[in-house]
């Protein structure tokens, strides 16, 4: 079973916390929360609304220290928080947007490569990796089942990615949009429910 990893809008919306739970209800199973313009007691607020049976689910990318306060599951790594606290013990991601990136890390318990194709969310980041550049990465075992795809990740481009070994692919713009709210929950669950089946 491949991974489906969802990770949060980058801002804060009404009924986050909804949607969150919602989602864990329908079967998600790893959650990046990623706000990189948040505080720590605004992470809180969004945690403490979201049942703690589903915090060791949730990987943090910012604000490590909340990991060990509520029993996350653990952190992903970045150019802003690069470091490994001392005598961590959760599972650790980080974030590639190279091949030669993936060798580098290959110890962690998995990666994102990104973009793979035309970011979702960003724009302007980046115009993804040439199919070929994919195809001689898994040919040599670069591209295996810890290398998540992300970037552009949707119901279109995910056929795209089937030829190759990545072990799921984390979605973003897929899922959210540009703009989520409360409004959209029934949307943002049955785009979720279509893109579990990519396996």
């Amino acid at each position: 079973m491949k991974r489906l990893i969802v990770i949060t809008s980058p801002h804060f919306f009404p009924g986050e916390d909804s949607i969150l739970s919602h989602l864990f209800k329908e079967g998600m199973q790893h959650l990046h929360l990623r706000k990189p313009d948040s505080s720590a007691d605004e992470l809180r607020q969004l945690l403490d609304r979201i049942p703690d049976i589903y915090y060791p689910k949730i990987v943090l990318h910012d604000c490590f220290g909340l990991v060990a306060e509520y029993g996350l599951g653990g952190i992903h790594l970045n150019r802003r928080n690069s470091q490994i606290p001392d005598g961590f013990t959760g599972t650790i991601s980080r974030s590639c947007h190279s091949i030669e990136e993936l060798g580098q890390f290959d110890k962690l318990d998995y990666l994102f490569l990104s973009p793979i194709f035309q970011s979702i969310s960003k724009e302007g980041y980046g115009s993804g990796f040439e199919m070929e550049t994919l195809r001689q990465a898994s040919i040599a075992g670069i591209i295996h089942d810890k290398v998540i795809a992300l970037g552009g990740i949707d119901l279109t481009t995910l056929p795209l990615l089937r030829p190759f070994h990545f072990g799921g692919v984390a979605v973003l713009g897929a899922l959210w949009g540009n703009h989520p709210s409360a409004d959209k929950e029934n949307f943002i669950i049955t785009q979720y429910k279509k893109l579990q089946t990519w396996n």
